[in-house]
Parts: C-alpha cells; sequence; structure tokens
C-alpha cells in the first residue's frame, strides 16, 4: 500500500500563539496515525513563487491514515490555532498519495 503525505506550506501571521497552540502539539496528534515528521523547517535554499515561513512534509503509513489523522478530535481541536493564525489563502495544506 503507498504511504500517504501531508504537505503544509504556511505563512505565519502570529509566532507566539502558532507555536504555543499548534506547534508545540501537532506531532502527538499525528503519531497514533504512524505519522513521522520528515520535513519541519522555515529554511529553503532555492525556491520559485510565494516564501512561506514553515515548510512540513509528514510521512503516513497510508493516506488512509494521514486522513485519518487531521480529521480526528486531537487534530481538530489545535487546527483552529493553524487557520486563524496563519494566512491560509497564500500557504498550502494537502494530503496527497506516495507511490
Amino acid at each position: 500500500m503507498p504511504k500517504g503525505y501531508l504537505i503544509g506550506m504556511v505563512k505565519i501571521t502570529n509566532q507566539e500563539d502558532f507555536t504555543a497552540n499548534y506547534g508545540t502539539k501537532v506531532e502527538s496528534a499525528f503519531t497514533p496515525f504512524g505519522g513521522k515528521f520528515i520535513v519541519r523547517t522555515g529554511s529553503t535554499s532555492h525556491h520559485e513563487g510565494r516564501h512561506c515561513d514553515r515548510y512540513v512534509i509528514v510521512e503516513f503509513p497510508s493516506l488512509e491514515q494521514a486522513t485519518q489523522a487531521v480529521e480526528s478530535p486531537a487534530y481538530q481541536a489545535i487546527k483552529p490555532h493553524r487557520v486563524n493564525n496563519s494566512d491560509i489563502d497564500y500557504g498550502s495544506f494537502m494530503l496527497l498519495p506516495g507511490v
């Protein structure tokens, strides 16, 4: 079964609240579903298009488990802190199947 990936590119508008109420809690929301951060950075060496403050790639055992993770009560409880403290029209947040 192909793995599933969560890709996030976030333009943060309130770093303090984003970090305290989302950034420090998101990993524990994804771990029960096999989520493993493989990229979690604000640095890029080369890019085209818009520059964001945070880039993440989270690998899951399957796309189904990635979907379950973002729909879980634990993630839904912290999601407003990502949405309310970032420019969601500027960045992207998506689930993709692996090959």
